[in-house]
């Protein structure tokens, strides 16, 4: 059976100039990726950001539930965060395990893209790549294996919340 693990990237990504940039790390994305993971058992959930500050801020975040009195206060929380791995750049990861890589997008580009269920009849270790601003910087990463489908909405908007894609395409895999 296939191994899933995801990737939130903040850079390298879009902004809206559809210029190279990096985005900021926030807590609710930190706790929210953490936690739908783990009600799915994937793991590890990679935090990708170049700055060294940003990895502080995870760590000053994290450390609570990992090391202190939040982590005795609630158990549950602190499995859930042992998840979390900050990495500098996709790279990072390559360095530390061998997996086929998955990207995400409200707009893939033109060409085939896999329904999400088919990844866990792969055999394999599989990394999901979940972008922050305006998408995913494909110039400026390495060489997907492919694209996931996207999630058609029907709504006013064009795309969700990284954290609301993250939990449909999990539910979508065990369906």
């Amino acid at each position: 059976m296939a191994k899933i693990a995801v990737a939130l990237l903040h850079y390298p990504i879009l902004n809206r100039k559809g210029e190279t940039s990096a985005t900021a790390i926030t807590s609710i994305d930190v706790h929210d990726f953490a936690r739908s993971c783990a009600f799915y058992d994937v793991a590890p959930v990679y935090l990708v950001h170049p700055a060294a500050g940003m990895h502080a801020l995870i760590d000053d975040m994290t450390d609570y539930y990992l090391n202190g009195a939040g982590g005795d206060k609630n158990r549950a929380r602190k499995s859930v965060l042992q998840a979390i791995k900050c990495v500098h750049s996709l790279q990072d990861i390559f360095d530390e395990d061998d997996y086929q890589l998955w990207y995400t997008s409200a707009t893939p580009p033109e060409g085939e893209c896999v329904d999400p269920a088919k990844l866990l009849k792969m055999e394999g270790k599989h990394l999901i790549v979940f972008g922050t601003g305006s998408g995913l910087d494909v110039k400026n990463m390495p060489k997907q294996n492919g694209w996931l489908s996207p999630i058609e909405g029907v709504g006013k908007v064009r795309h969700l919340s990284v954290r609301g894609a993250l939990a449909i395409y999990l539910d979508r895999m065990w369906r």
